[in-house]
């Protein structure tokens, strides 16, 4: 074999490996591109697979909950979700939790009134709140979509503006026991422990009354249908007196405190409390007949009413707001005098046409004679007042008056006070050293604006006030010139105890600490003034 036979051999040789390593090179990347989109296919069905779990877990889908949830538990469900998450947190479970072991709809009253009955039409009247009166800007709603001001803002009018009563439903009125002239009497009376619990805020429906208190639920449900007879906080109750007699009639006069829930789940709870109802009727001593009904909250102030309520602000929990404002007009009236159905054939549904105004007046007159338990109006509802707050026993003047009385007398002046000063320590103390007044902000700054001559001490007095003064309440003592010698907050009154504090209301026979620490401000402030 020649050289360039061995040389073809190698040739074809190496030509036959390089087509067998082709081969298989082949053959192994077409397993590996197999292997690949066999792994892209599996990989692909478990991603599909996470994203369609993830799509059930964060996005709310309407048509699956249709199809395994009755309607009735997605509504109520979508009714609490307020931030639309398909999750009910603390706060949005919350109001669903204070109503298990609650009334769900407020109770419908029915009072029949009989052929036999006097029957007596009353008037409601209602000017809603004057917005430009609080402090709070209600123009906004936060970082909700539920604007939980909406009732107030919808609150314009009566919620029934006439309504007939048989003049027996307001038996109540009359005292239990035996008719004294000029003794208060507890008609719904309030909670006698001075620091007793406050009832519970997140409530949207009255409690259930007693039968004798049904009237009043009904006379205050003419404003609103969610009242509350008792308040969560003093003062509480209602309270009569018996101004006068003429003949089987009784003049009573009343005070009543109340407040109304404007909200329904799933809006928070938003309390409106008037400072006051106060009112007269002239009733038979039977409750027969009524000759005359009014109720209503005074306008003679320039705040007239408290609002507490919570809103959404953005973060895990809603934040308590609180304002008071100004309501012009919030009142009851008798058309005229009842009238006998029998004798005039009147069914219970027809209203009774209002009486001329200056005739109904002219009747009122012939009832108001001076008798020697009261000079006037005022005095009847002062004497109403201190049943409510054992501290008035001590008079309190207006402000500017409070310093006039201050120079006569030669003594400090008390400014702004609180429930403690029912304890008779301090009511010695204030009665003895002190001439006592209790002002609003806003009064003490429409005192303050007024620089005029004859004016300008009590100008000056009132911005030592207000320099001094810190929110919530604060109490302070005053010279004649308006120096503040001493001051107390609210809060700093009613601080945890200290064990110092704790050892003394040991050894000091039980005295509260708050009523002591209201004791040494007082008496610290006679110190300092000698």
């Amino acid at each position: 074999m020649t050289n360039n036979d061995l040389r073809r051999r190698r040739k074809e040789d190496q030509s036959s490996t390089s087509v067998e390593d082709k081969s298989k090179h082949s053959k192994k990347t077409f397993r590996q591109y197999i292997i690949l989109f066999g792994i892209l296919i599996i990989l692909s069905v478990i991603l599909f697979t996470i994203v369609n779990q993830l799509k059930i877990f964060f996005i709310h889908d309407e048509t699956l909950d249709d199809k395994y949830y009755p309607s009735e538990i997605l509504y109520l469900f979508r009714k609490h979700d307020r931030d639309n998450d398909n999750y009910l947190s603390i706060d949005e479970f919350e109001p669903i939790a204070s109503q298990l072991g609650q009334k769900k709809v407020p109770t419908d009253y029915i009072q029949p009134i009989l052929n036999t009955d006097q029957l007596i039409t009353i008037n409601a009247f209602f000017e809603p709140l004057n917005f430009s009166t609080i402090t709070k800007d209600f123009r906004h709603t936060y970082f909700t979509n539920l604007d939980e001001l909406q009732s107030l803002k919808l609150w314009k009018q009566p919620y029934v503006s006439r309504l007939n009563f048989a003049a027996r439903h307001f038996k109540s009125f009359l005292p239990k026991q035996r008719i004294e002239i000029g003794k208060p009497y507890w008609i719904i009376e309030g909670n006698k422990q001075q620091f007793a619990e406050h009832l519970p805020s997140n409530r949207y429906y009255p409690p259930d009354v007693s039968h004798e208190h049904i009237i009043f639920h009904r006379l205050l449900s003419m404003f609103h249908p969610r009242p509350f007879i008792f308040t969560r906080f003093p003062a509480q109750g209602t309270v009569a007196v018996v101004r006068a007699r003429h003949g089987s009639l009784l003049d009573i006069y009343f005070r009543i405190h109340a407040e109304f829930q404007l909200n329904t789940p799933p809006y928070h709870p938003f309390w409106y409390t008037p400072g006051l109802f106060q009112g007269r009727l002239i009733i038979r001593d039977d409750a027969s007949d009524l000759t005359y009904f009014q109720m209503y909250v005074p306008n003679d102030k320039r705040l007239n009413v408290d609002m507490e309520w919570l809103v959404e602000r953005g973060g895990s929990s809603a934040s308590l707001e609180v304002d008071i404002g100004y309501m012009p007009r919030m009142e009851l009236r008798s058309a005229a005098p009842s009238i006998n159905m029998n004798e005039t054939g009147i069914t219970p549904e027809q209203l009774i046409t209002s009486m001329n105004e200056s005739l109904y007046d002219s009747l009122l007159k012939s009832f108001n004679t001076i008798d020697e338990n009261f000079k006037n109006e005022k005095e009847i509802y002062d004497l109403l007042e201190k049943k409510f707050y054992p501290f008035k026993e001590v008079p309190y003047y207006e402000y500017r008056q409070a310093f006039k009385k201050a120079e006569e007398t030669n003594k400090l002046v008390h400014t702004v006070v609180l429930w403690v000063l029912e304890s008779s320590a301090v009511l010695n103390l204030l009665r003895e050293n002190y001439i006592s007044t209790w002002a609003l902000v806003v009064d003490l700054k429409a005192i303050m604006t007024n620089q005029s001559n004859d004016a300008i001490k009590d100008s000056q007095r009132a911005k030592h006030a207000l320099d001094n003064y810190a929110f919530p309440v604060e109490s302070m003592i005053q010279q004649i010139d308006g120096t503040v010698i001493s001051k107390i907050n609210a809060n700093d009154l009613l601080e945890t105890y200290s064990k110092a504090e704790q050892f003394l209301n040991v050894v000091s026979n039980g005295m509260d600490i708050t009523v002591q620490r209201y004791v040494h401000f007082l008496e610290q402030a006679l110190d300092r003034q000698k």
